[in-house]
């Protein structure tokens, strides 16, 4: 995360906003720009942004991606983006798209491949009802889990398998055998053999 420390401020602040964001819009914006941790900050700005339209949701929509960037490590940045990407994502595809390319470059930096595939697991799940965000996001997905291994990168692979199926379909059997050979590796692969039998 960024350099501050998480403080009860923070989460209070975001619980605030979020219960008030549905009575008083303006106030769960303003309130909402007075959180001190980026995380935190860029989560309630969010929030905020869904009941507020046009020009004013962009502009929270702009601040919390712009909270987000606070932070210093890459996977965190593009980890929290996924708030405002999923209401960003339903409301302008042109900025969504650009958004999309600058997080999948932030995206790119993180060195770690878990990191890097749990960060872009959330952006994808907030895109998932544009297929054309989330073509965007699913083949660097993949790239990241296939540079990796593990039970843990595993659990990545069984969690994003139906986000993949909706976008790159052709990524799944690779996908499936990357995954250890087991009773969940074989589920894998038996949900592919009965999509090529129907």
């Amino acid at each position: 995360m960024s350099g501050l420390q998480v403080t009860s401020d923070d989460v209070g602040g975001r619980s605030h906003v979020w219960k008030l964001a549905p009575l008083d819009p303006a106030g769960a914006a303003k309130a909402a720009r007075q959180i001190g941790h980026p995380w935190y900050r860029c989560q309630a700005l969010s929030r905020a942004a869904e009941f507020h339209d046009g020009a004013k949701r962009l502009r929270l929509l702009d601040l919390a991606l712009h909270a987000a960037r606070e932070q210093s490590e890459p996977n965190r940045i593009v980890k929290v983006s996924s708030w405002p990407m999923r209401v960003l994502a339903g409301c302008a595809s042109d900025r969504a798209e650009q958004a999309i390319h600058e997080l999948i470059e932030i995206a790119a930096s993180e060195p770690h491949n878990l990191r890097r595939a749990n960060a872009l697991q959330a952006l994808a799940a907030s895109v998932q009802g544009s297929p054309a965000l989330l073509s965007l996001v699913v083949p660097e997905l993949a790239a990241a889990i296939l540079g990796g291994g593990g039970r843990r990168m595993d659990r990545v692979i069984r969690d994003t398998f139906e986000l993949v199926r909706m976008s790159n379909p052709e990524l799944l059997h690779r996908l499936a055998l990357h995954h250890k050979a087991n009773r969940q590796q074989e589920r894998l692969l038996a949900t592919l053999r009965s999509v090529a039998h129907e």
